[in-house]
């Protein structure tokens, strides 16, 4: 065999078994349809009119160029960029003990916390409150929760969500507007909500790129906790399992499966049971990436009963946000800021308060950098602009108990004995 033959063999052979990114110019989701018309395609990030950013192997970036649609490949080998960086970010064994040392520097402020329940692999998710009496739930204070890496391979949102709390943490009493927040706010902060994908995908000898949690179902492993939380609003296309517009999937072997039923996942039922038992006014969940910051809904694109705050809100933060490369962070609802979401822990956690917990709320996401595992270079921006936004929306938690109001529905009187017939 000619040498330029076999380099072009082993070239191949690598190629085939790594994940790249392969940002594809398409002006609708549907476009995407000539490259698979399952719901199997794992969207990194997108800017609808524009392009999408795809996970795939190989044979999908044969399938890609199969389309004819324009594209180019961002990242060649998601492995290669995952081991660049792993030194610089914390395992999880140092993200539980950096938790522990700001509740040590600052016992009076600060307490440990964790989600109510392990994972399927039996971790706990760790967080902590922040609060001038964090030992004690105050009902007459608003709360507001802040989390991260709802996907195991999103790295950046654990340094993000730290930096806010130490920052925070370090300025009561020296900053007024900080320590009014801390003073008149509880906030809890937990910055890996799927600590078993996260472990593996920061384990050398374990996965890369990975998404979902690690539990098995029908013969694959692993749930997209982001499109496993329960519905709650009145619309029945609102709930779990949507899949009309590639929302979810109900293959376990997808990026996007949706899991055996709602709340199937620890983790989200984790976090669920947790906000039932809490008052929390304002939501806040970390993702990456792709700059962009957005509210509900996901599953459609009909406005939410508190659009209105919800946009002024959003759309603020956002601008105050600086992008990396230029320009700000953008905005809008999830459906048409990147693309149909159903299951996603935003949707929940407005629906459930507004029409169930009978809560005001302000409900968020945000989409970080631009990469999954983003160059450290890049990080000391990222945390100190999406600090401005957290900030802010941290400030308007008692504007959004005054503005806004839950609906819980009316009790309803049935005749004895028909109930459940």
């Amino acid at each position: 065999m000619k040498r330029h033959v076999l380099v072009f063999v082993l070239l191949a052979g690598l190629l085939a078994a790594q994940d790249m990114v392969v940002r594809v110019y398409a002006q609708d989701r549907s476009d995407l349809k000539s490259i698979s018309f399952k719901s199997d395609l794992d969207i990194a990030s997108a800017k609808p009119g524009e392009y999408y950013d795809l996970v795939v192997d190989r044979d999908g970036l044969d399938r890609i160029i199969g389309s004819g649609l324009a594209y180019e490949v961002l990242v060649l080998d998601l492995a290669l960029e995952r081991d660049a960086v792993r030194a610089e970010y914390m395992s999880y064994e140092q993200l539980e003990d950096s938790l522990r040392q700001l509740v040590l520097d600052y016992p009076s402020i600060c307490a440990f916390d964790s989600l109510p329940i392990p994972t399927y692999q039996g971790n706990w998710i760790y967080g902590i409150k922040i609060s001038d009496n964090p030992l004690i739930e105050e009902d007459d204070e608003p709360g507001f929760l802040i989390d991260g890496t709802h996907h195991a391979r999103e790295w950046a949102c654990v340094p993000v969500t730290v930096f806010f709390a130490d920052s925070i943490l370090r300025a009561y009493n020296v900053d007024p507007g900080i320590t009014e927040i801390i003073n008149t706010t509880e906030i809890y902060i937990f910055p890996v909500i799927n600590v078993d994908g996260y472990l593996y995908d920061y384990d050398p000898l374990g996965g890369y790129s990975w998404r979902k949690n690690r539990e098995p179902f029908g013969g694959s492993i692993g749930t997209d906790p982001n499109r496993n939380y329960p519905g709650c609003s009145p619309d029945i296309e609102g709930d779990w399992g949507a899949v009309d517009q590639d929302q979810a999937s109900h293959r376990p072997s997808d990026v996007l499966f949706c899991g055996a039923y709602a709340n199937s996942g620890d983790e989200t039922r984790a976090l669920t049971y947790y906000v039932k038992e809490h008052t929390i006014n304002a939501y806040m969940s970390y993702h990456s990436h792709g700059q962009v910051i957005m509210w509900p809904w996901g599953w459609t694109n009909a406005p939410m009963p508190d659009n209105t705050m919800h946009t002024q809100v959003g759309t603020y933060m956002a601008s105050q946000v600086l992008a990396l490369y230029g320009g700000t962070y953008d905005s809008g609802p999830i459906y048409s800021a990147v693309y149909p979401v159903s299951g996603g822990s935003v949707d929940w956690f407005y629906s459930w308060s507004h029409w169930v917990g009978g809560r005001s709320m302000l409900s968020y996401t945000t989409e970080l950098g631009t990469t999954f595992y983003q160059p450290v270079s890049n990080l000391d921006q990222i945390v100190h602009q999406n600090f401005k936004a957290l900030k802010y929306l941290a400030s308007v938690c008692d504007s959004i108990v005054l503005l806004l109001e839950g609906k819980v529905p009316p009790a309803q009187i049935h005749a004895l004995g028909i109930v459940g017939m």
